[in-house]
């Protein structure tokens, strides 16, 4: 038994820092280039541009803090919460433009071309995402309630 918490305890902390360090490189190459992140929001019709390019200035900031604030046990379990919630519209974003039939990247990861991917695999990508997050946030709960 005692093994079995201790190598949970261990996939914990590389979940919270593998979930920080994507978020924090996410943030960072969205933060670098702004307008090109309000194209990528604009681009899944969803919104009126000014939203897009509102978003497109504040999502990459709110992404590196809560990437940050996921390694900081005192800020783990609000930025994990904010992270399921981000997570979570992301993947319904990215499941409307592929219903739609939007030939579009998902701007996940900046711009870059070279990070390209289909739609299903972004939305593979983003549910994995929500998946971690929640089982992290379940488990800081849990941490929680035995204290």
């Amino acid at each position: 038994m005692a093994g079995s918490a201790k190598t949970g305890e261990v996939a914990a902390l590389i979940a919270e820092v593998a979930l920080g360090g994507v978020f924090l490189y996410a943030g960072g190459l969205k933060a670098l280039d702004p307008a090109s992140f309000a194209l990528s929001i604009d681009n899944y019709r969803l919104l009126p541009y000014p939203v897009a390019a509102a978003m497109a200035v504040y999502l990459p900031w709110l992404e590196i803090v809560c990437g940050l604030g996921v390694l900081w046990p005192k800020t783990s379990r609000g930025a994990l919460a904010v992270l399921l919630g981000l997570c979570l519209v992301f993947s319904g974003a990215i499941a409307s433009a592929w219903i739609r039939g939007l030939d579009i990247s998902c701007g996940c990861f900046g711009a870059d071309e070279a990070n390209r991917f289909s739609l299903v695999l972004s939305l593979a990508r983003s549910v994995s995402l929500v998946v971690v997050c929640g089982w992290l946030f379940w488990r800081e709960g849990r941490s929680l309630d035995q204290r």
